[in-house]
């Protein structure tokens, strides 16, 4: 792996170059890759956030979006306005996941945790300042801020390697099913039981082409029950 020159628009392309820039730093002896490695995984950060937001959005970013794109901050605040709190947000997730197993969908969808991811980028932050670059000649210092940095490039690693999505319920009764997940009312079994009357099954569709692919197996639904006849 090497750094790139120009600017590369998937997800992973921060993490990478970070993570290059984090190596060149030789364990943080040379500050100046150091920094830039913070600044990378800044991005990273900032990069994620924003596809989050567009996803909980529905649609891509547009030019009238930048001022939300600014700072994590406002992503961060809008996403939880949009998409819940964290605790609702985990619930979400949990609840997908368990719906892509029951349909022996493998593809793993990670949850992401904004209040982690802001820590993350206050980390990153400090080292793209000039405050805390005059601390770089303090080998505690450095040592600290390599270990960090070295932490957050393998879990902003891990988050991209998954599928970077906020999977989006429609169906009022399907909404039902997965509040009552969230609050506790209703379990996993609970919610295999209510999709084996009503039967599902999953596609997936790729933007700006037509047609779908079926993923996983469907959940066929339970033949009615009714009295029997000669």
């Amino acid at each position: 792996m090497q750094l790139q020159l120009s600017r590369g628009l998937d997800q992973g392309h921060h993490v990478r170059q970070g993570t290059e820039w984090l190596a060149l730093s030789d364990a943080g002896a040379h500050t100046v890759p150091l920094t830039y490695a913070a600044f990378e995984f800044r991005l990273a950060v900032e990069r994620l956030a924003m596809q989050y937001l567009g996803e909980v959005r529905g649609r891509p970013p547009e030019a009238k979006d930048l001022e939300d794109l600014r700072t994590y901050k406002t992503m961060e605040r809008l996403i939880y306005k949009l998409g819940g709190h964290q605790q609702m947000i985990n619930g979400h997730f949990s609840f997908m996941r368990l719906v892509m197993s029951l349909l022996k969908i493998e593809q793993k969808i990670v949850t992401p945790d904004f209040g982690k991811m802001s820590n993350q980028w206050h980390t990153c932050s400090n080292l793209c300042h000039i405050g805390g670059i005059l601390f770089l000649q303090d080998s505690d210092f450095v040592r600290s801020a390599f270990e960090e940095l070295s932490a957050i490039g393998e879990a902003l690693e891990e988050q991209v390697s998954g599928q970077i999505t906020w999977p989006n319920i429609t169906d009022d009764g399907f909404r039902a099913l997965r509040t009552g997940f969230i609050e506790g009312s209703i379990t996993s079994d609970d919610v295999f039981s209510s999709l084996k009357k009503i039967g599902i099954w999953a596609a997936v569709t790729v933007p700006d082409k037509e047609g779908w692919t079926p993923v996983g197996e469907p959940i066929i639904p339970d033949p009615p029950s009714g009295p029997a006849t000669a």
